[in-house]
């Protein structure tokens, strides 16, 4: 019995055989039997079970652990296991099924060492807090060697630049190597080291995937392997430094220019052969090709490779699609399964650099549409090499390229140029001439969208009811609308005169007034005055489906929206017809409250600025007005959306932390009521109904 880690009543059987007692005796718990008489004896001695915290049974052939099943029921400290024989994970988890241990240490079996490690112990994480160190539920993206049995203290060979003349012993390697740079306080995050870490190697020599990134004692750590050329390139060309860049601006001779300052220098080291490669550790092709498979939709011959090193699977690997080479590779991988019938490729958000040289291309002789969206292409020349597949449907916005071009004719002439059979670019449809076919929405941030979305409908069906009144929280306190009316109408009735006169009561026609002295009565100040104004408009229906959105400005303190459609003045009685109005109407709104919702990830925004121009409208909207005009299409405030439904599930994973297919069933039993799904989740917990296969 020892003290272990300030845990008394660890009983000690490490190396059992060893023990002096042993002398003219072997006492092998490799042997099943030998191993339950042991466990039998610890069980039965009931004075000194009781002050038993804790086994240590690592290193002692163990191959089975059945003779621990005599301890159901018990709670221990620590089971250490380690460096025995363990190799079958369904025999572990069954027989472990029941034992439970505030800490289970297995590191030195053969079973850490499967491919299906550490996901193999999904069954008997709820038994054990930490396995190996690590949180039992974040066991499986937290697993990486250097967690077992690497001491980088005093393993590998290390090289810096006292010594890098000692790197060609290392030249023909199959191991892995460490490279460790260091980062007091942790001052850049995972994906800017690997931005600038990929900025640094070269493009032209040997493939180069860091795996198994962990952040500790104040260093990035990870590994790499087959790739000497590249580490070679690192130590003598980079001289074992990573230099951060950053984009500067000055004013020479009037004109604004642009020029890259190394902000900060990084030095690193690397330690060599610090782990031997063993079966099931990250291969690189193995990992893509599995990606490949979940990313490729047969059905609509769709390979979407978007946000690639998100894909399930690539949690331990980085893989850089801004190189030429891997991108490569990774089609060519591809074109052994689906290439040849693939119609759309999808690589935005990859951070791709240029696309000439895709050689893996020319096999995809059906492929149509290319979509290389928010990735860091600086000007059209890099993607020309792609004008030789034909392509009828291209996607190049949030690339810097298109910060060149000031309209929207002069971008799509300067594409044309080289991809003339073009019908579609940037998801707008694109005449033969080189025109665009009525772009209607304008985002400045994709981001926005969502946030549009949601905005436009609830505002203006709130506008058109009968409560108007609703509308006040939507305004800041301080808010200011303004309103200006330029409507002529032809039949200047009697009663046509008196519908148009209480839009006149407002207006703020500058140009038309009198007394400019009075131009201060027309600024309509605070949420209060503003309901007044718009519960004295007439009746109103806005034709949402034709609208016109543009979003200018869309950021975390603002958002500026303009609106351009039509509505009617809908008539007082049956007896008089509805008149069809134009309008513009813009509105500034800031957020005034954050960290709301059951997620603590909601932000509430009130209008700030409002301006609103009425007008005749023109011969087109005239003709296109309320064309399409349903009445269920303007909302339904129960109806369920799709993103809505994806929202809901969002949530019940965040709270639940189960599979979404899971969320899915509990949100579809209570008709997608949130808090009845929690119910039914809480009962199905209580009653034991839930696999832990159903958890995340």
């Amino acid at each position: 019995m020892e003290r272990v880690n300030g845990i008394n009543g660890i009983l000690n059987m490490a190396r059992f055989n060893d023990q002096p007692e042993f002398f003219d005796l072997i006492v092998n718990l490799g042997n099943r039997a030998v191993f339950e008489g042991v466990c039998k004896l610890i069980y039965r001695n009931d004075e000194k079970f009781r002050s038993v915290n804790g086994l240590i049974l690592s290193d002692n052939s163990i191959t089975t652990v059945a003779p621990l099943t005599v301890f159901s029921g018990v709670d221990f400290s620590i089971l250490d296991l380690r460096n025995n024989k363990i190799t079958s994970s369904s025999r572990l988890c069954r027989d472990l099924n029941a034992v439970k241990a505030d800490q289970l240490l297995l590191a030195g079996n053969p079973i850490t060492k499967a491919t299906n490690y550490p996901e193999c112990l999904r069954p008997i994480l709820k038994n054990f807090k930490l396995i190996d160190g690590i949180p039992a539920e974040s066991l499986s993206k937290d697993y990486t060697p250097m967690d077992y049995g690497i001491d980088v203290s005093s393993d590998g060979y290390r090289i810096d630049r006292n010594n890098k003349e000692d790197l060609p012993k290392f030249r023909h390697s199959s191991d892995w190597h460490a490279i460790m740079i260091p980062d007091p306080g942790q001052e850049f995050t995972k994906e800017e080291i690997f931005d600038y870490f990929f900025i640094t190697v070269s493009p032209t020599l040997a493939d180069i995937y860091p795996c198994y990134y962990k952040f500790t004692a104040d260093e990035h750590q990870f590994l790499v392997r087959q790739c000497f050329d590249q580490l070679k390139y690192l130590v003598d060309v980079c001289n074992m430094e990573i230099k951060i860049p950053r984009l500067s601006t000055g004013l020479e001779n009037n004109v604004s220019h642009s020029h890259v300052q190394i902000d900060k220098v990084l030095k690193y080291y690397m330690l060599m052969n610090i782990s031997p490669y063993k079966l099931g550790q990250v291969d690189p092709l193995d990992s893509i090709d599995k990606a490949l498979n979940r990313r490729y939709n047969a059905i609509n011959r769709l390979l979407n490779l978007d946000h690639f090193q998100n894909i399930e699977g690539l949690e331990n690997i980085v893989i850089n699609l801004g190189s030429l080479r891997i991108l490569n590779r990774v089609l060519l991988q591809a074109s052994k399964t689906c290439l040849a019938s693939c119609v759309e490729l999808r690589l935005a958000h990859n951070k791709i650099t240029h696309a000439n040289g895709l050689n893996a291309l020319s096999a995809m002789s059906n492929l149509k549409a290319i979509d290389l969206g928010n990735n860091w292409i600086l000007d059209l020349a890099d993607v020309r090499g792609l004008s030789v597949l034909g392509l009828k449907t291209l996607r190049l916005d949030g690339n810097p390229l298109c910060a060149k071009f000031s309209f929207a004719g002069e971008y799509i002439k300067a594409v044309r140029k080289y991809f003339p059979e073009l019908t579609k670019l940037d998801n707008t449809d694109i005449k033969r001439e080189g025109g665009i076919n009525s772009q209607k929405n304008f985002l400045c941030d994709v981001k926005g969208y969502d946030f549009i979305d949601e905005f436009v409908p609830r505002y203006f069906k709130a506008f058109d009811s009968n409560e108007r009144q609703n509308l006040r929280d939507s305004y800041h306190g301080n808010a200011i609308f303004t309103m200006s009316f330029n409507y002529h109408i032809a039949q200047m009735t009697s009663q046509n005169i008196k519908r148009i006169s209480k839009y006149r009561e407002s207006r703020r026609n500058i140009l038309q007034m009198s007394d400019l002295s009075r131009a201060h009565t027309t600024i309509h100040m605070g949420s209060d005055q503003i309901m007044q104004i718009f519960l004295q408009l007439p009746s109103m229906r806005h034709d949402i489906l034709t609208f016109n959105t543009d979003t200018v400005i869309y950021n975390e303190n603002m958002v500026v929206t303009t609106i351009n459609g039509v509505f009617y003045d809908q008539a007082p009685s049956i007896m008089d017809n509805d008149i069809l109005m134009a309008f513009t109407r813009t509105f500034v709104m800031i957020p005034v409250e954050k960290y709301l919702g059951i997620l603590n990830r909601a932000t509430k925004y009130q209008i700030v600025n409002e301006q609103l121009s009425i007008y005749n409208p023109t011969v087109l909207q005239t003709k296109n007005a309320f064309k399409y005009f349903k009445t269920e299409s303007q909302g339904n405030d129960h109806e369920m959306t799709v993103a809505d439904k994806e929202a809901l599930i969002v949530m019940f994973q965040e709270v639940t932390n189960m599979k979404s297919v899971w969320c899915s069933r509990f949100l579809e039993d209570a008709r997608w009521d949130f808090r009845k799904s929690l119910l039914l989740f809480l009962g199905s917990c209580d009653r034991k109904e839930i696999p832990d296969t159903a958890f995340n």
